[in-house]
């Protein structure tokens, strides 16, 4: 059982790593803030068959829809409140209070934090009354991270009640280039406002960075960093695997899954322990 943040480039092949849990006998279900799951041609057949799957994300953030939300000003907010956060949460209340029956086979993908940051500062805009980040507001967002990661891990352990809800969540964010103000060193991190991107790898129990190298011929090779390395200081496992591995589920937890009598035996002990 595993917290997961999945962190790099775009392209670097983030979406398709969540989807490899399929593999192991899990079905990823993606919550889809970026609404790109369902347009992956390589993950089109995955949908199709049901081995991921996909809660829609019906709040729209384009610069249109939220330019007719806003009183242009120094100090005016959106006109509506914007529902992209407060969705957000209905969707993460709803797998936590009425899990569907497959749950012990679920994986939450919450795909992805930069556009779940920016469905935030629209609803605190809203709050706030004005249309710009003000020093203040970056210790609401920061706490208001620090509750979303609460509940979303919080999905896999029911309080004081065994076995897991759901057996892994897997969060998935971009990557940042930051200078290091005591060293001067350029580091790679989570693309995470404020503090929590630097208190990411006290929340997770995972934390891989992916990248994407294209060879002479044009193939394309995934991989994932396990362990911090050069400027990747954010990289982290609790397990005993490799620093550099393809991306790919299977062999990442290799040895693991959820098939055949695990099954059985782990929908008996959910049940036992609802009773």
């Amino acid at each position: 059982m595993s917290s997961i943040l999945l962190f790099g480039p775009p392209g670097s092949g983030k979406t398709t790593l969540a989807a490899s849990m399929s593999k192991l006998g899990f079905i990823p279900r993606y919550i889809d803030l970026d609404r790109k799951v369902r347009t992956m041609v390589n993950l089109r057949g995955m949908l199709e068959e049901g081995k991921i799957q996909v809660i829609d994300f019906q709040s729209k953030l384009t610069e249109s829809s939220f330019a007719k939300r806003v009183r242009l000003g120094p100090d005016t907010g959106p006109i509506q409140q914007p529902q992209g956060y407060l969705e957000l949460a209905d969707i993460i209340t709803e797998l936590e209070e009425n899990p569907p029956d497959d749950h012990l086979q679920v994986v939450p993908v919450l795909d992805s934090l930069s556009r779940v940051l920016e469905h935030m500062k629209r609803w605190i805009f809203h709050i706030q009354k004005r249309n710009v980040i003000s020093q203040p507001d970056w210790g609401t967002i920061l706490s208001n991270l620090e509750e979303l990661f609460d509940a979303f891990i919080g999905l896999q352990v029911p309080s004081g009640e065994e076995p897991a809800r759901y057996p892994h969540v897997i969060v998935i964010a971009h990557d940042k280039m930051e200078k290091d103000e005591f060293t001067g060193h350029t580091l790679i991190k989570p693309l995470i406002d404020g503090a929590m991107r630097d208190k990411a790898g006290s929340v997770f129990d995972e934390m891989y960075y992916c990248t994407v190298e294209v060879d002479k011929q044009g193939e394309a090779e995934y991989c994932v960093t396990t362990r911090p390395v050069g400027k990747i200081n954010q990289a982290r496992t609790s397990r005993d695997i490799e620093t550099f591995l393809p991306a790919d589920f299977s062999e990442i937890f290799k040895g693991e899954g959820f098939v055949g009598e695990a099954k059985e035996k782990g929908a008996k002990k959910w049940q036992k322990a609802k009773k």
